[in-house]
């Protein structure tokens, strides 16, 4: 059980590695200048429930959205006013990289119209009916993606506490056998 919980720990560690932290935020390209403004605000680092809910939601919708390239610096900001997770918020940025980007985008674009089209939206200009398509169809694919990771969270913390209750259980008659 033990071995269960630090191979766990391990894991989650891994995976958080790579993104800020309250005392790795300063190696950041364009958030080192927010640094000490950063580590001001506590909600940004926060792993409790709504920081974490929030910024599944925000992060979600702004990694779709067609703003690559400032998507580091606005999910900073919506965190900050958003009252987010700033290292969740990052993360979710990464799910549009250089690799992604064209057919997420294309997925975008494809849905946006459909939804456009549903909608009945006029016609204008080509640039603006594409850009709108663009927003409607990543903030579609953003509120999906956080109802399933929203969803995904929700399991997670009912497995953490019912292994903490099974790991609780097995060390209390060690205890008491001492």
């Amino acid at each position: 059980m033990e071995t269960r919980w630090r191979q766990r720990r391990r894991r989650i560690r891994r995976w958080l590695k790579p993104l800020p932290r309250r005392a790795t935020i300063h190696r950041y390209p364009i958030l080192n200048r927010f640094a000490d403004f950063a580590r001001r605000r506590p909600y940004l680092w926060s792993f409790k429930d709504a920081p974490v809910v929030r910024a599944i939601y925000l992060g979600s919708l702004l990694a779709y959205l067609p703003t690559y390239g400032a998507q580091i610096l606005i999910a900073f900001i919506a965190a900050w006013f958003g009252r987010a997770n700033l290292t969740l918020m990052i993360g979710l940025q990464m799910i549009t990289n250089p690799l992604t980007a064209g057919p997420i985008y294309l997925a975008a674009y494809g849905i946006g119209t459909g939804l456009a089209r549903l909608m009945h939206l006029p016609a204008r200009h080509a640039v603006f009916d594409g850009a709108l398509a663009l927003v409607l169809g990543g903030l579609a694919l953003g509120l999906l993606t956080a109802l399933s990771l929203h969803g995904l969270w929700l399991f997670g913390r009912f497995e953490a506490r019912r292994f903490r209750q099974r790991r609780l259980a097995r060390a209390l008659p060690q205890k008491a056998g001492n």
